[in-house]
């Protein structure tokens, strides 16, 4: 019998090795795995010349409809995405007027008709109402990931309400109780950003560095610890979220060692980028913000030495105004290069395995947020999500869509040259394909739908 598409003369490779070989495709999901010699015949094989074969990243922190339409950023941003080795994506999403469960059905409708690669949500808490929600959300969506944002005062750019320690306590005994139950914070002191952001402002500096220094890592420190200890209090699984702090990755491993389930995630512009790059602007406004030299190198730590958990891009697509440092909105976009800065800078500068960027990318993920084994693995059964990587292509990064990238015209060393989402090539010789377009599927779905998948 034959299958829809075999890979054959890969390098393929895990979270837990690699080996050279072959995979065959039926129906979307892997049906065989070996010596391409006992493949079975299928309707189409790619010989990958030895390219690096790797599941698919899973992108674990995204913002999409938040400046531009939702629809919109669903076909342009996951396209991106597709370009840069993602497919799967999870949206923190925040509904400000109501209940989540009406709003899911919609916005997964609209995903479902427009996304290039797959896609689920986290939910903000931004009302008291949500935390008493918990409990229906996840029996009625499958949604069971939950946001609780520090650090935005009343009145800031982009309408975000911090969580109070109450909502955060709150939704992580909700949170607790559910199989794959897991609260993500923003982690930064509102109260003393507050206090620190307008002392700043009332100095007069527009400089990059002065946003860095009103919110300075010592806010960010204070809140992990806090946070740590209310997930210990609770059992329920912490995500700390876009980490900037070198000590967070230690501090997460200590709480580790005596039983609290706490996963570090860190963005790859805190691992390139600083505040103090001469050739940064207003426009390079991130929150939490970019840091110095010395935070940036503490994090390679933990990428390096397993503290660090994941790498999310919390890719965001915004209008910048490029005008007054305090009224800017924070955000970059980061989907198509993510995969390529990690192979620079990690894989080729510093010697990182390409297992243990499996880890960061994808594995592990999928492990905190209930998708694995159908994501995040090479395993008979699991979905056909895969990148192929080219270790030795050199590409100079240009931009041309939405939103501010923070790496134009750097040459970087490694490149995803083919994309796989279920079986199907979203992506291959430079360009998405286009047809593809409302492919991608809500993977955050309801217990008696996964069943039926």
């Amino acid at each position: 019998m034959k299958v829809d598409l075999v890979l054959k003369n890969a390098r393929i490779v895990d979270h837990a090795g690699e080996f050279y070989g072959g995979i065959a495709i039926a129906q979307g999901r892997i049906v065989a795995i070996g010596n391409d010699s006992i493949l079975p015949p299928a309707t189409r094989t790619i010989d990958l010349a030895g390219k690096v074969l790797m599941p698919g990243l899973i992108d674990p922190h995204c913002h999409l409809g938040v400046n531009y339409d939702f629809d919109d950023d669903m076909r342009t941003e996951t396209a991106a995405a597709a370009s840069g080795g993602v497919t799967t994506i999870l949206l923190y999403i925040r509904n400000m007027e109501g209940s989540y469960i009406p709003f899911y059905g919609d916005r997964r409708k609209r995903g479902e008709e427009n996304a290039v690669v797959d896609f689920g949500f986290h939910f903000g808490i931004q009302r008291e109402e949500h935390v008493a929600e918990i409990a229906e959300i996840a029996r009625t969506t499958g949604v069971q990931s939950f946001k609780c944002h520090m650090g935005y005062e009343p009145g800031n750019s982009i309408g975000i309400i911090s969580s109070t320690d109450a909502w955060v306590y709150g939704a992580m005994r909700e949170a607790a109780k559910l199989p794959h139950g897991v609260v993500s914070v923003h982690c930064e002191n509102t109260e003393l950003v507050q206090l620190l952001k307008g002392e700043m402002m009332a100095t007069g500096r527009q400089d990059l560095a002065a946003y860095t220094e009103s919110r300075p890592v010592f806010v960010e420190e204070e809140a992990i610890a806090r946070m740590i200890g209310l997930a210990e209090l609770t059992g329920c699984p912490l995500y700390i979220v876009h980490t900037t702090a070198a000590k967070g990755p230690l501090m997460a491993a200590a709480a580790r060692a005596r039983g609290v389930d706490v996963t570090i995630e860190t963005c790859p512009h805190y691992l390139t980028r600083t505040a103090y790059d001469p050739d940064l602007d207003s426009r390079a406004k991130i929150s939490p913000p970019l840091r110095d030299t010395e935070q940036l190198e503490g994090l390679w730590r933990g990428v390096m030495n397993g503290t660090v958990g994941t790498i999310g891009t919390d890719h965001v697509p915004f209008k910048k105004n490029g005008g007054d440092l305090w009224k800017e909105k924070p955000g970059v976009v980061t989907f198509p290069w993510e995969l390529a800065l990690m192979l620079h800078f990690g894989v080729h500068q510093r010697g990182m395995s390409l297992s243990r960027l499996v880890e960061l990318n994808s594995y592990n993920a999928a492990r905190q947020f209930g998708l694995y084994p159908r994501k995040g693995a090479i395993a008979v059964g699991s979905d056909a999500d895969f990148v192929v990587v080219d270790l030795d292509e050199e590409r100079v990064v240009t931009h041309e869509g939405k939103g501010t990238c923070l790496y134009e015209g750097w040459n970087l060393r490694g490149w995803p040259v083919m994309t796989i989402s279920r079986g199907r090539i979203v992506y291959e010789e430079g360009g998405v394909v286009e047809k593809e377009t409302g492919h991608g599927l809500c993977v955050t779905v309801p217990a008696h739908e996964l069943l039926g998948r």
